[in-house]
């Protein structure tokens, strides 16, 4: 374990090394590079995370361990821009982030699975996907759409019998599979995951983790987890958080 606030040589990138980021910007290629670089963030007066560094590799799954209020999933949050009191730097294959909206992050490729999975109940599992379809500026679906739609549901197939049903009366396991497909649905080129296995059955935990296990390397994961077996069989590194700094970095 190597101590320290920082992990995977991450810092700040010399000038010149990385543009600025804008809706425009041209696509970065699957399973990209993340890099965070002394990010602080809290709430209000109080200040969660202390400069955390660190770089997840191209189709790397890293995972993130720690207890409770450690800042996990403030590091999330404030990755994905969710998060208004942060400052530092978050590069997706070098490209500027930290400056833009979550809106921005999720069309270059940043795509979070929050705490709680937060789906809409009201409405139907289909209508949940296909939320979607303005993160990309399409208000109908075209050829993309329905080819991410395909893949999600052969990833999740039990998804597919449910399209029509609102997703207040899914299963604790579907709704976990939902909010990770609605995230799918985006492209993203780096998947934020906080707790997917919090409150699930054994085998829906085995189900999620053998689909997670069919995008390593097509996408870049960062996996906030408390479940040792699960991060086990996902993650090739484990981060360390305690009390917002990181303490620990294995491998494997």
């Amino acid at each position: 374990m190597n101590g320290g606030n920082s992990a995977g040589g991450a810092g700040p990138h010399p000038a010149g090394t990385a543009a600025d980021a804008g809706p425009g910007a041209a696509p970065v290629p699957a399973g990209a590079s993340l890099a965070v670089s002394d990010l602080t963030a809290g709430y209000g007066r109080v200040t969660v995370l202390h400069g955390v560094s660190f770089i997840a590799g191209a189709g790397e799954v890293l995972g993130i361990s720690g207890p409770n209020g450690a800042g996990k999933t403030t590091l999330l949050n404030a990755i994905a821009g969710l998060n208004p009191r942060c400052s530092g730097g978050v590069d997706l294959n070098g490209v500027h982030l930290a400056r833009h909206p979550a809106y921005v992050r999720v069309s270059r490729g940043l795509a979070l699975v929050p705490e709680g999975r937060q789906i809409i109940g009201s409405i139907s599992v289909r209508a949940n996907l296909e939320l979607t379809l303005m993160a990309r500026g399409r208000l109908r679906p075209d050829a993309e759409h329905r080819a991410r739609m395909d893949q999600v549901l052969e990833l999740f197939p039990g998804l597919k019998n449910r399209l029509r049903v609102p997703g207040s009366v899914l299963s604790g396991g579907e709704q976990q599979m939902l909010a990770i497909a609605r995230a799918l649905m985006t492209g993203p080129r780096v998947l934020l995951l906080d707790e997917p296995s919090q409150g699930l059955a054994p085998s829906v935990v085995s189900a999620v983790v053998d689909a997670l296990q069919h995008l390593k390397r097509s996408v870049t994961i960062v996996l906030v987890e408390q479940n040792p077996h699960v991060l086990q069989m996902l993650a090739d590194r484990t981060l360390t958080l305690s009390l917002g700094r990181i303490a620990g970095l294995a491998t494997g």
